[in-house]
């Protein structure tokens, strides 16, 4: 019995490992891609004199997701490494402050993403779909401004969240199974007030991906009745806007099943492997989510594609010099 408990022990202190490894590289991935979003940008805004829509909603969005990163991964190092301080209310209420606050605007940026993609591309004669396109910017601005009223009001839901959690945390030597089933009920009472809001986010997002998938399939059906049967600039614009879409959908939808995974958490006992796979999803959407927008836009993929290019001949002028 000993060797097998030592054994388990050493299993789940490996698992931790990885966690910590993992959420460290998908961070630095994280960080260096939304960087380099917000620094080409503002170069090409300073440079310029004056920046697109688009450039603005990418560059909010890249700005968002680092605060989400070294957010979570405060919360994570809270967990694994200095578990006591979360005895203290005050911090831990920091904490889900700044956590909840980065992952509403972080939400939002990306629903005003796609929703700027379906009303630049899409092509619909309803009067209402004609006048939500020219005054798009206040559309755009209702939905951030939706995420910073629910933000306040989500204030208060965390100050209760905040209590239960401090109430669970003295009681954790009391009846085990009792103690992780009410502490799963009583997070999840006020886990769905919270996500409302991200829930009509994603409601939105989906929405306009399948009216532009709507916009295509009528669009293709109009060309081959007028006997066209090769890609025009306006099918071209749909499909590279639908790739984007489809990829932050399932990207979003990954980074859910992680954030859903916290509230498994509470009732399970053995929460190490889940917590693994936790931190590899939660990850997963601000980390690899800047590289598909680099890929999927012009000016973007450009200069990344310049970066490497001067890379490369940095290689090769410093690999002769050691050689000698």
């Amino acid at each position: 019995m000993g060797s097998k408990s030592l054994a388990a022990q050493e299993m789940m202190s490996i698992l931790e490992t990885l966690s910590v490894i993992i959420s460290i590289v998908e961070f630095i991935m994280g960080i260096f891609g939304n960087g380099f979003i917000i620094l080409i940008l503002c170069n090409d805004w300073i440079r310029k004199r004056k920046s697109s829509l688009i450039d603005f909603i990418l560059m909010g969005l890249a700005g968002f997701r680092i605060c989400f990163l070294c957010a979570t991964l405060s919360t994570i190092t809270f967990q694994l490494v200095y578990e006591k301080v979360l005895v203290s209310k005050s911090v831990l209420m920091i904490v889900i402050i700044l956590w909840t606050g980065s992952n509403y605007f972080c939400t939002a940026s990306s629903t005003c993403l796609t929703v700027f993609y379906f009303f630049k591309i899409a092509n619909f004669s309803n009067p209402v779909f004609l006048w939500m396109k020219q005054k798009m910017r206040v559309v755009l601005l209702v939905i951030i401004l939706g995420s910073v009223f629910s933000f306040c009001v989500s204030l208060v839901f965390i100050d209760v969240f905040t209590s239960v959690s401090m109430q669970h945390l003295v009681k954790i030597e009391q009846n085990f199974t009792s103690h992780y089933t009410k502490k799963f009920y009583d997070s999840l009472i006020y886990f769905i007030p919270l996500n409302i809001i991200l829930f009509i986010f994603f409601v939105v997002s989906l929405s306009s991906f399948l009216l532009l998938l709507f916009s295509l399939w009528r669009h293709t059906k109009r060309m081959k009745l007028q006997g066209m049967y090769s890609r025009d600039l306006s099918m071209e614009a749909h499909v590279r806007a639908m790739k984007a879409m489809i990829s932050s959908l399932l990207l979003f939808i990954t980074h859910y099943v992680g954030y859903l995974m916290i509230m498994l958490e509470y009732c399970v006992q053995d929460t190490v492997t889940i917590r693994v796979f936790m931190h590899l999803l939660l990850f997963l959407y601000p980390s690899g989510h800047p590289f598909l927008l680099i890929l999927w836009n012009s000016k973007l993929k450009q200069a990344s594609l310049c970066v490497l290019r001067k890379l490369k001949c940095v290689k090769e002028d410093i690999i002769p010099h050691y050689q000698k």
